[in-house]
């Protein structure tokens, strides 16, 4: 299976549970300067949170990179103000677990938890959050990476500089 025929068939799951809006409390993301091989999961419509057992994120972006012959996941968290980093690293870990229920194994994916916040995280919530190290998807640690809200192209430039 190639990686536009598993980016179709996440497509197809969603459904009608894409990502149309892009904001949460205040705080938005921007999908551009990204591929157009993307489709966004809105998790509070897949799931919504009066069923939901544990934290959730709330969108899940799934892209093809073509470059690394893979297909990347990036589980976000929008936080406005005061970030609580230990409720985010729960939320994350959640998109994790659903990215990896959603695409095959056989699948190379790259999972990227992203927080995106529009206040300050304070240094002692930051040393905490790095000592916490991240999400674990498919057996692997990955660390919470950072964006600010609510700026152009705030998704591809985090990206960017996870690549570097």
């Amino acid at each position: 299976m190639n990686l536009r025929e598993v980016l179709d068939d996440i497509r197809r799951w969603i459904g009608d549970r894409e990502a149309t809006s892009y904001t949460r409390e205040g705080c938005r993301v921007s999908l551009a300067n990204l591929s157009r091989e993307r489709v966004m999961l809105d998790v509070d419509l897949a799931f919504p949170t009066d069923r939901a057992v544990k934290a959730q994120c709330d969108f899940i972006l799934f892209s093809i990179d073509a470059e690394r012959e893979c297909l990347v996941a990036v589980p976000m968290e929008l936080k406005r103000g005061q970030v609580d980093t230990s409720e985010a690293i729960k939320q994350l870990q959640e998109g994790a677990r659903i990215v990896a229920r959603l695409v095959p194994r056989n699948v190379k994916t790259i999972c990227i938890p992203l927080l995106v916040h529009g206040g300050r995280i304070p240094k002692t919530r930051r040393r905490k959050r790095g000592k916490r190290a991240g999400v674990t998807f498919r057996g692997q640690e990955s660390p919470i990476y950072t964006t600010r809200c609510s700026y152009e192209g705030n998704i591809a430039d985090a990206l960017k500089k996870i690549e570097n």
